[in-house]
Formats: C-alpha cells, structure tokens, sequence
C-alpha cells in the first residue's frame, strides 16, 4: 500500500515522507499495521494526522497578477494519514462491490467503467426508443469549473 504513494511529492506537516513511513513499515511491520487497524477498528486516528499545512502556489501565467485567484492552495497531508484513508477508501470500495450495493447505472469511482461506458449506455437507449418510435428526451448537463470558487 505504502509503495504505491509518490516519494517525490511533498510530506505533511510532520515531515515524514512515504519513503520513511515505508522503512519504518519493513522494519517493524507488525507494529504499524496495529496502529493502523486500531484506526480503522475505533474509527479514530491521531490528532495530528487531522492537521495539514495549505501551501499557495501560483497558477501558470499568472504569476505577475496580483490578485488572489493566481494561487492554487494545495493542501499537504500527513502520508501516516494517507495511508488510513487509503485503506479506508479500500475497505469501503471492496464492502460496496462485493456486497452488490451498486446500481448497474453507476459509473463514477468504478474501475473500468468510464465516461465512453456512460454514453453509449445513453445511444444504446435512445436507439431502442427509437426503433420502437418511442419519444426520448435527453438532457445534458455541463460542470466544468462550477466548484472552482467553493
């Protein structure tokens, strides 16, 4: 799990990055996956894996405007953190696919199934309607930057 984060990317607020936190897991495996079943049983983790350290940075081609919007914040977590998400999100992922609590409609956050798969969902339906001669409406709707200012 702990192999699968990126060493370059910046550590959190504690400093440690994923390289570290993987030498730890090889030298003491046993001790860190207690730790982290213990989170994931109690539903709790460490105070400080709560907090995270925001981090401006400038957008490119922006970078002599001085108005607010040219930042990006970027939010640097703690990887001990990541980890307990990630095999949050794991847990849940496996419980919700095994368990058929899906609709077969569902696309998003769903390995192998993408945007492509949606739409010809959509053509195979309206083609059938229209091989019947049933009406068919469609209503289509574009997001793109509408959480931009949340």
């Amino acid at each position: 799990m702990i192999k699968k984060f990126n060493p370059k990317k910046a550590p959190g607020e504690d400093g440690l990055t994923s390289e570290i936190l993987l030498r730890v897991f090889g030298n003491f495996p046993s001790f860190l996956t207690e730790v982290y079943n213990k989170c994931l049983k109690e539903g709790s983790f460490p105070r400080q894996w709560k907090k995270s350290s925001i981090v401006p940075i400038v957008k490119p081609g922006k970078e002599d405007n001085r108005d607010t919007s040219k930042y990006w914040p970027i939010s640097l977590l703690n990887v001990a953190r990541k980890v307990v998400d990630r095999l949050m999100r794991d847990r849940i992922m496996h419980h919700v696919h095994t368990s058929a609590g899906l609709n077969s409609n569902q696309y998003g956050f769903i390995p192998q199934r993408e945007t492509v798969d949606a739409a010809m969902a959509v053509k195979e339906i309206i083609e059938e309607n229209l091989k019947q001669k049933n009406c068919t409406s469609v209503v289509s709707l574009d997001v793109r930057g509408a959480f931009d200012a949340a």
